[in-house]
């Protein structure tokens, strides 16, 4: 049992750390001429690459939506199931030391847009601010008009759709790691002629931290008995139903914390026709499947003593 959806680490996501290459503006420009290497189709080198902060808007108490304009009305093309990296330039933590203790090295994390490709001279970015977040609060300092600096690399490429063998789908997810979910989920669902099923499992602390609940609510419409939409909230694995907490024909409303009983209650099970995808902070992969860093599922977590293999698992 765990709580993948509060108390976050002092970084806001595995902490990484980067040295300083030339970097280049979305116009191409830079202080060294290189030949810029791309990842996949999406317009953002492997390299890092400066965009303008176009907007920033307040989505709920503690999460913003920013977009950042890209040059010549260009789509991002970014895979679905990927993710960019972004860089804090100096927001680098010291090991071992407090929020504040910065060592003058960057802080880089991993992030997928709320936006799809259809979107033309703009990407739109949904950021949690955490207590001491390193990156999330850097960001959210930045005015309108700043230049953030953004690469791509093949790493960050993730299990790509139609996910080929695969006939059901089960995610789970905390906080903003609902971003990259409902990319693959808009995929699955949006699809003319694809069937398959799904199952989202959505950790958080109160019903008021849900993100993206009206656009999940529209899919669930859509798609009928295809799409299972379960929010679980609460800061306790006992965690009373907040008042008014009930389900809906929309989702299911549950208490507590996602956990080995709910995600054997609510998953496909497995087979190796079915897919987990997973995303949230460091804790929730600890607990379920082992580090995002490595590909296998760690012996002892939750979805294997499941039963789930490797070859059944996206950590996104």
């Amino acid at each position: 049992i765990f709580s993948c959806f509060h108390s976050p680490p002092p970084d806001d996501d595995d902490q990484q750390k980067a040295k300083m290459p030339a970097t280049q503006d979305a116009n191409g420009t830079s202080g060294e001429a290189a030949p810029l290497t791309y990842a996949s189709s999406c317009i953002i080198p492997e390299t890092w690459m400066g965009f303008k902060l176009d907007k920033k808007e307040e989505y709920n108490y503690d999460s913003t939506k920013y977009t950042f304009a890209i040059p010549d009305n260009k789509s991002l093309n970014l895979p679905v199931c990927a993710c960019i990296l972004l860089r804090a330039p100096g927001r680098g933590r010291k090991e071992g030391g407090g929020k504040d203790d910065f060592d003058g090295s960057d802080a880089v994390r991993p992030y997928t847009p709320m936006s799809d490709n259809n979107m033309l001279g703009a990407f739109e970015l949904l950021v949690k601010r955490y207590d001491g977040g390193a990156v999330s609060q850097w960001l959210h300092e930045q005015p309108v008009g700043a230049t953030v600096e953004f690469k791509h690399i093949k790493f960050n490429i993730k299990a790509q759709y139609p996910f080929e063998g695969k006939k059901t789908f089960t995610m789970i997810c905390a906080g903003t790691g609902i971003t990259p979910m409902y990319q693959a989920m808009w995929k699955l669902i949006g699809t003319e002629g694809d069937d398959r099923k799904v199952t989202m499992l959505i950790g958080n602390k109160t019903p008021e931290d849900i993100l993206m609940k009206e656009q999940l609510e529209e899919w669930a419409t859509k798609a009928g008995d295809r799409l299972k939409v379960v929010h679980v909230v609460g800061n306790k694995p006992d965690d009373p139903p907040p008042p008014g907490w009930e389900s809906t024909k929309t989702y299911t409303a549950e208490t507590g914390w996602v956990d080995e009983a709910k995600i054997q209650k609510y998953a496909f099970p497995a087979a190796e026709d079915t897919l987990v995808f997973v995303c949230g902070l460091p804790g929730m992969y600890k607990a379920l499947c082992g580090p995002r860093t490595e590909k296998e599922v760690a012996e002892g977590t939750v979805l294997h003593k499941l039963g789930y293999t490797s070859s059944m698992v996206a950590k996104m």
